[in-house]
């Protein structure tokens, strides 16, 4: 009887010695990711006035040299054509975030970065191509640090249809981020992908890493499997508790709002200040950005972000409650972000009380 139930209290303590190592691995703090080689690929840099070409595989680089107008890339290398094609860019059209994410959205890290793109980029979805790069994970925290790049799509047109007049149809944009690259998919509607042996062997690896999923799912304690389920049912009915609590709230905003319009109508006729919100934000567009909003009776102040600074001077004389629009401070440039910084001010057109 000790002899059968020795390898049996072996392999447990294997199992635990395995789970202690792992617990420990995890409160130590998580390095920057090191750099990392980046795939075979044929380059195409535009970043000069004409483009040029090279070849990198194995981590090294060799060029090509230019690519002359009118000609297509050399048929007769049968390798380079299979390789996907990649684009330099200049470094000062791509706009860079870092984010902090919680761990568990790693799963769907592109769709949760698609998600707030709007947030992070003066633009929208689909006016921009945008990769990723994860930093770190902190499993301790259960936090995800992710670099974020994007490039505005019509920045990337013209040297994107240039290659193609080469005969090439680029798949990604590679740009450097803090001395560590980000690859950027370019996204091309109904055209066929290249690489086809590359999305065979990604199948392949897919179909080998659900297969191995499915083992270690297999393997797992029954009561973890339960203590999950009852913490995603319990987060579930705290999201829907949240969600009923959200509603009843606005309700009793919007009666407050009804309210107080009311009554600051009885007591001081004229142009309220929830009025003035709203003409503002029905008629500013989404790609302008306040940072700022004041108002004492008489005019107000604003200050913000747009692509360009003088159209929201023009919506603002255009607007049948203001006048007098000024800008109060010289318009300047944020960065390498294409985008301008404003403050401007206009006046009060007070209204009579009906």
């Amino acid at each position: 009887m000790a002899a059968q139930s020795l390898p049996s209290m072996s392999r447990q303590l294997r199992r635990f010695l395995a789970w202690w190592g792992g617990e420990l691995r995890g409160m130590l703090p998580v390095p920057r990711a090191p750099h990392r080689a980046m795939p075979d690929a044929l380059l195409v840099d535009a970043t000069g006035p004409a483009l040029r070409l090279s070849l990198r595989q194995r981590g090294k680089e060799r060029s090509l040299g230019a690519l002359e107008a009118g000609l297509s890339a050399d048929p007769r290398r049968g390798r380079r054509r299979a390789l996907p094609v990649h684009l330099r860019i200049a470094d000062d059209i791509v706009l860079r975030r870092t984010l902090t994410l919680p761990l568990d959205a790693e799963a769907t890290l592109r769709q949760a970065i698609a998600f707030q793109i709007d947030g992070l980029t003066p633009f929208k979805r689909d006016e921009v191509c945008f990769g990723y790069r994860i930093d770190a994970r902190d499993h301790a925290a259960r936090l995800l640090r992710v670099t974020v790049a994007a490039v505005p799509s019509d920045r990337l047109a013209e040297a994107i249809e240039g290659a193609r007049g080469h005969g090439l149809r680029v798949a990604a944009v590679e740009t450097d981020a803090d001395g560590a690259p980000v690859l950027i998919p370019v996204e091309e509607p109904g055209e066929a992908p290249a690489g086809g042996k590359g999305a065979a062997r990604l199948f392949v690896l897919l179909a080998c890493l659900a297969a191995l999923l499915a083992g270690v799912a297999a393997y797992l304690p029954f009561h973890r499997l339960q203590q999950r389920i009852g913490a995603l049912n319990g987060a579930i009915e705290t999201a829907r508790d949240n969600a009923l609590a959200t509603g009843r709230l606005r309700k009793k905003l919007a009666a407050i709002g009804e309210t107080s319009r009311f009554i600051a109508g009885r007591k001081a006729p004229g142009t309220l200040l929830v009025d003035l919100m709203e003409e503002l934000t029905r008629r500013l567009p989404d790609s302008v950005w306040l940072t700022d909003f004041q108002a004492d009776g008489k005019e107000i102040v604003i200050s913000g972000f747009a692509g360009n600074a003088s159209s929201v001077l023009g919506i603002l004389e255009a607007s049948p409650m203001l006048a007098g629009a000024k800008f109060r401070s010289p318009v300047t440039r944020a960065g390498k972000e294409n985008i301008e910084r404003f403050e401007l001010s206009a006046g009060i057109v007070r209204r009579p009380a009906k």
